[in-house]
């Protein structure tokens, strides 16, 4: 309120100004007016005087003025009312403007005074309407205290309720695991219990298998002949000494005809045996791969890291998933009643992980990450067993060979290594003309991605590339069947590519219409039998293909808000798990 306090002050100087100016100058006037009133009256009666002035007098000089000094008199006068009519003509025109002047800066003073009456009319409205909103606010404050207050107590109870639950988990876990041991157990006793009568036999069998073997076997020759020619109570004494655990045979001599049918029955002992001992020490994907069940509904979802997933992985006996995000971290998960509940995590990288894989065996876990090395850990104890540094980019791709204790790590740095993982050193470096995607590889080949449009096959015993597949598009995957006869790669012009290793040809082009392909490293593959091929798209939809047919199987669109970065099937065909940009895992199932 103070500015229109002093608005009103200077307007108010200016009026007063104003109007002393416009005194001031009536009072010269009325002055200049009233000299020329008494000038033109003294004229008069100098004319009168001289008009009535007696002739006969003598002239009085010292008294009256002669006729031509009064005519100058009169002109000097005359001339001088003329200026002042002059002066005084200005001047008026000067008020007339000065006037004018003060009419208009009277209205624009009004206006202004106007304009001011409506702002202050405006200010005070304002003035309440701040209150209000002031009033407003605190009461808002105050609601959103209590709110924070309710906010807080809730949270505690949520932790409570959440560390109470963890317990609970935790118990109930640890009483099914015991309640498996125990399981575990009875099954081992009741197999030992029920494999003892066979361990008895065959300890007879050995024992009849020596006696067997001392005895010689009768063939019908001249020395047979004479041995024929034995006594009965020899021959009979002979057999009851030497055939007591075989009852069965009523001669003194065992032919040749009884031959095959004893030592075929020994062959299909020893053919169990050999069987039983190769499905132990074989650890190729047909052995363990079942026939796959298509996803078509998410049965679990959850934030599975702090950043982005970048890939995810189930060990060979589907019990275990595993997750690499850009938090650094590798998290192991269980399945249980249809949802993820994690298990452990696996630290020591220092940056993000890009691609998970398990060993054969399930009892190591190897991961590439983006501070240009490959880690191993061992799942039993959770312990990082080795680093596999030398790269001098980020590494896209690490897998297990076989049999042998090697690894393969792909590189942007446009290399490929081959890893002893005994002696954690590199021995064997392969220069590319791109950088690395993806690769897959056995004991006797690798098969690498690359940024070119390029999938080259290598002979790792030789030490040399065998063959180029051009695409049309960078290679961002690749994937290979459990018979490794078939070859599946993904690429970034939104198309899959089945190709037949055997005649090193693409087989088949899987597309589908709102397929595309989110990033460099989307991961696509095979699904346990082979029979299907899925990927995620850049919308978060989830399409599976035929592999025989080419036929899209199944798109599921709706459930992940962004791009799907990989995809794992689980090798029991049960489950699908799906990762994306938004720190989401989703846990599928066919129902």
């Amino acid at each position: 309120m103070a500015a229109p306090r002093s608005d009103t002050k200077w307007r108010r100087h200016i009026i007063r100004q104003l109007q002393h100016r416009d005194r001031h100058q009536k009072l010269h006037f009325e002055a200049l007016i009233l000299s020329y009133n008494q000038l033109l009256a003294k004229s008069d009666m100098v004319q009168l005087w001289r008009d009535k002035r007696d002739p006969h007098l003598p002239s009085a000089p010292s008294l009256f003025p002669e006729s031509e000094n009064v005519t100058k008199l009169q002109i000097r006068h005359q001339e001088k009312v003329n200026r002042l009519y002059q002066e005084n003509g200005e001047f008026a025109q000067e008020v007339f403007e000065l006037n004018k002047q003060r009419k208009r800066k009277e209205m624009e003073l009004q206006a202004t005074q106007s304009r001011l009456s409506e702002l202050e009319a405006k200010l005070a409205e304002l003035e309440v309407e701040r209150g209000q909103l002031q009033v407003r606010i605190d009461e808002l404050e105050q609601a959103n205290s209590q709110v924070k207050e309710e906010y807080d107590k809730l949270q505690q109870l949520y932790r409570s309720q959440w560390e109470q639950l963890r317990k609970q988990e935790l118990k109930g876990s640890d009483m099914i695991r015991s309640m498996i041991d125990i399981k575990v157990q009875a099954a081992a006793d009741l197999n030992y219990l029920n494999e003892k009568p066979k361990r008895v036999k065959q300890k007879n069998l050995e024992k009849d298998l020596a006696v067997v073997s001392t005895v010689p076997i009768a063939v019908d020759t001249d020395a047979s002949r004479q041995v024929r020619k034995l006594s009965a109570e020899a021959a009979g004494h002979q057999e009851a000494k030497n055939f007591k655990p075989f009852r069965s045979f009523r001669s003194s001599s065992f032919t040749l005809s009884t031959q095959p049918r004893f030592f075929q029955s020994f062959k299909g002992i020893f053919r169990k045996r050999s069987s039983t001992c190769f499905s132990e020490i074989d650890c190729s994907p047909t052995n363990f791969g079942a026939a796959a069940r298509v996803p078509a509904r998410v049965r679990h979802s959850l934030e599975a890291h702090d950043g982005e997933v970048n890939a995810v992985k189930f060990s060979p006996s589907s019990k275990i998933l595993a997750t690499g995000g850009s938090d650094r971290r590798v998290k192991l998960w269980d399945i249980v009643g249809g949802m993820l509940r994690k298990q452990k995590t696996l630290e020591g990288s220092n940056d993000g992980v890009t691609s998970i894989e398990f060993d054969p065996s399930g009892q190591q876990l190897l991961a590439g990450s983006y501070d240009n090395t490959a880690r191993v850990w061992s799942l039993k104890n959770c312990e990082l067993k080795c680093v596999l540094s030398g790269h001098s980019a980020k590494v896209t791709a690490a897998k297990f060979k076989c049999y042998y204790r090697e690894a393969v790590t792909g590189s942007h740095d446009r290399t490929i290594r081959v890893w002893d993982l005994s002696k954690t050193a590199c021995i064997h470096s392969i220069p590319v003309l791109s950088r690395c995607s993806d690769v897959v590889c056995s004991d006797s080949f690798i098969i690498s991605g690359h940024f070119d449009k390029k999938v080259r096959l290598w002979d790792s015993r030789a030490r040399m590339k065998t063959s180029e597949i051009p695409l049309q598009g960078k290679v961002t995957s690749l994937d290979i069947n459990p018979d490794r006869t078939q070859l599946l790669s993904c690429s970034r012009d939104d198309l899959l590519n089945v190709t037949d290793l055997r005649m090193n040809e693409n087989r088949l082009e899987l597309r589908a219409g709102g397929f595309k392909c989110g990033a460099d490293w989307t991961k696509a593959i095979f699904s346990p039998d082979g029979c299907y091929a899925v990927v995620g798209s850049s919308d978060g939809g989830l399409y599976v293909w035929d592999t025989l047919t080419g036929k899209l199987e199944s798109s599921l669109v709706g459930q992940h808000r962004s791009s799907i970065n990989a995809v794992s099937w689980s090798l029991s065909g049960e489950y699908v798990v799906t990762v994306d940009r938004t720190k989401v895992a989703n846990l599928w199932s066919d129902c």
